[in-house]
């Protein structure tokens, strides 16, 4: 993994910047409630986490990681978890310790950053402006506007051409394999962290070029390869 000409970084956000399992989990409980279902705990959900809010609502509506429940219920779920959820998008959401310096020390070394996030951008971006790094971010592309998600190539595409940057001068950072398999599927470089959203997946077994201990970890990466 070369480095040495990386100007671009792509992040992930929930398991990567910020620990956003316990607000989802209270908007789930809250629509788990009105339909006198039984809650789900905050662990629970962060095993459901990774693959965007239908199938999060979904497998909350079953109990089951490829439950199906009947698409007038979902859709009619998935509606109201979206009400709940924009009401307290950060709340008791916080980022994972030393991201908000990384990140702000990479943004003033001129590294141009986005995050490339399943999460629809109207949650996205309040969440940044909640953690104190909005302004160090240049671009956000959300669940929605492309039309794939990862780990379709897609999203993390419209954020290099968005940012002006070639797929030779971009690093993508995140915690699943949705975010590995959408680096190598855009032919970038992808370092993921240890902790997160992994699915039960080992961080040796994600298939990243790198593990690093906490984000501060992609800047010893960087001045390495300089």
């Amino acid at each position: 993994m070369d480095l040495s000409l990386t100007r671009a970084i792509l992040f992930d956000l929930d398991g990567t910047l910020v620990d956003s399992a316990p607000d989802l989990t209270a908007a789930i409980n809250q629509v788990l409630t009105e339909r006198d279902r039984s809650p789900v705990t905050e662990e629970q959900v962060r095993g459901w986490v990774g693959n965007g809010a239908r199938r999060l609502v979904a497998r909350a509506l079953t109990g089951e990681d490829d439950g199906t429940p009947p698409d007038e219920e979902l859709d009619t779920a998935l509606e109201r978890f979206f009400e709940c959820y924009g009401e307290a998008v950060y709340v008791h959401s916080r980022p994972f310790p030393g991201v908000v310096e990384t990140v702000q020390a990479l943004a003033r070394a001129g590294m141009r950053l986005a995050v490339v996030t399943n999460k629809p951008r109207r949650f996205a971006e309040p969440i940044l402006e909640g953690m104190g790094v909005a302004d160090a971010i240049d671009v956000v592309v959300g669940g929605e506007c492309t039309e794939a998600r990862k780990p379709d190539p897609e999203p993390l595409r419209l954020a290099m051409e968005r940012l002006g940057a070639a797929s030779r001068t971009v690093l993508m950072v995140g915690d699943s394999r949705t975010d590995v398999e959408a680096a190598h599927n855009a032919g970038i470089p992808v370092v993921c962290v240890p902790y997160g959203y992994r699915r039960g997946v080992a961080p040796e077994d994600l298939g990243a070029d790198a593990i690093v201990d906490d984000l501060s970890g992609v800047v010893t990466l960087l001045r390495g390869a300089a």
